[in-house]
């Protein structure tokens, strides 16, 4: 069977996963040293509700969202991924809803593959490797049992093809919970890679996938509080203070080759770029309004750069946002992304982006360590902004 990932050397990782890596573990070190202060309940409260969030993203209702949440609770650290485990979580799988919008097994797991599960859940490696390849090979299990069921003829699911798989990302859940780090949840917006040259490749360009997924999720865990009064104004941290100014340096020096760009199209084309934050407050600005939609802890310092682009009777505002994840302070910075398009049709997004696309900046960075990231970050959305802005 050709899978993902078969043959690859687990324990041989490229240079820039092991970074990923380390930035993941970094990052969790912070996220575990945060959730001492919070109380147990009401942060396995806040993680159901954005477990629930999340699928609703997807477009599942309540038999996904107690699958994939029973795989997420604090005592999952401890139990054993066994074959008896992995063949039970596909029987559920398998029985959820015609209309859900994932896959489901084709036909029930064997012991073997049960087994060969489990082993990859077992892997000695990283937990995100770990997670990675029982992902890839649970795909290469499913579509395997896929296509055995379309050679004996059997009729699949209504546009089953067009679905992810739900049970490998339920059981790189379960791998990240069992090394207690926080669950895997899925990105609507951005789909596992599956190419590369040889195994290793693609298995490298996975793991980075995975990486990103669970940094996303360990950002959105940092950022919940079980305080809901407004923190007290703190100075502001030199790594965020340069941050932001290299941010709004860098959007004001693209400002005027778009705007070169729209004048071909339209001689009255604008683009300005504005700048603000939550000391600077702008009320019922569309920059401010934007820039909100991003700020992962309610009430933290958060600075916003917009560039905002205006053809005959499109606008288009694209903010980019420095702030400060955690209360308190956790010194860990994000750099996000979010633009709106207005028409006379009305207002919309015009990224696509999604939260494995922003930056986080680690308490222990300098500026340089991160802005080739951040300086990639913005330039890929002025370019969808484009994109968006010119087939209007």
């Amino acid at each position: 069977m050709d899978t993902l990932c078969s043959g690859a050397a687990l324990d041989r990782i490229p240079g820039l996963v092991r970074e990923d890596l380390m930035d993941v573990d970094r990052l969790r070190v912070i996220w575990a040293q945060h959730r001492q202060g919070q109380p147990r309940d009401a942060r396995g409260a806040a993680r159901r509700e954005l477990t629930r969030n999340r699928v609703r993203e997807l477009g599942g209702g309540p038999a996904l969202e107690e699958l994939v949440a029973s795989t997420a609770e604090d005592g999952m650290s401890g139990r054993a991924v066994t074959a008896a485990y992995v063949a039970e979580l596909a029987e559920r799988a398998l029985a959820l809803p015609e209309d859900d919008p994932t896959r489901s097994p084709a036909l029930p797991l064997d012991s073997e593959h049960a087994l060969r599960l489990a082993g990859a859940a077992a892997a000695p490696v990283h937990p995100v490797v770990r997670a990675a390849h029982t992902f890839a090979e649970c795909s290469a299990v499913l579509d395997g049992l896929d296509a055995a069921r379309a050679e004996q003829g059997s009729r699949r699911r209504t546009d089953a093809g067009d679905r992810p798989w739900v049970l490998p990302w339920v059981l790189a859940s379960l791998v990240l919970r069992r090394a207690d780090f926080p669950p895997l949840l899925p990105d609507r917006l951005t789909a596992p890679p599956c190419t590369g040259r040889d195994p290793e490749e693609r298995l490298a360009g996975l793991v980075r996938h995975f990486s990103k997924l669970v940094t996303r999720t360990l950002r959105e865990e940092l950022s919940w509080s079980a305080d809901s009064t407004p923190p007290p104004r703190s100075p502001v941290s030199p790594l965020a203070s340069v941050t932001r100014r290299r941010v709004l340096d860098y959007v004001r020096s693209r400002r005027e080759p778009v705007a070169l760009i729209l004048r071909a199209l339209d001689p009255g084309a604008r683009a300005l770029v504005h700048s603000g934050g939550y000391d600077e407050p702008s009320p019922g600005s569309q920059a401010a309004v934007t820039a909100a939609r991003t700020v992962l802890t309610p009430g933290a310092a958060h600075w916003w750069t917009a560039l905002e682009l205006v053809v005959g009777e499109a606008s288009l505002v694209l903010c980019v946002v420095v702030q400060e994840i955690g209360r308190p302070r956790t010194g860990v910075l994000a750099v996000t992304t979010d633009a709106r398009l207005t028409t006379p049709d009305g207002v919309r997004d015009a990224l696509g982006m999604s939260g494995t696309d922003s930056v986080t900046v680690m308490p222990s960075d300098c500026v340089d360590d991160r802005w080739p990231q951040v300086r990639d970050l913005v330039d890929e959305a002025v370019s969808r902004a484009m994109n968006e802005l010119t087939r209007v």
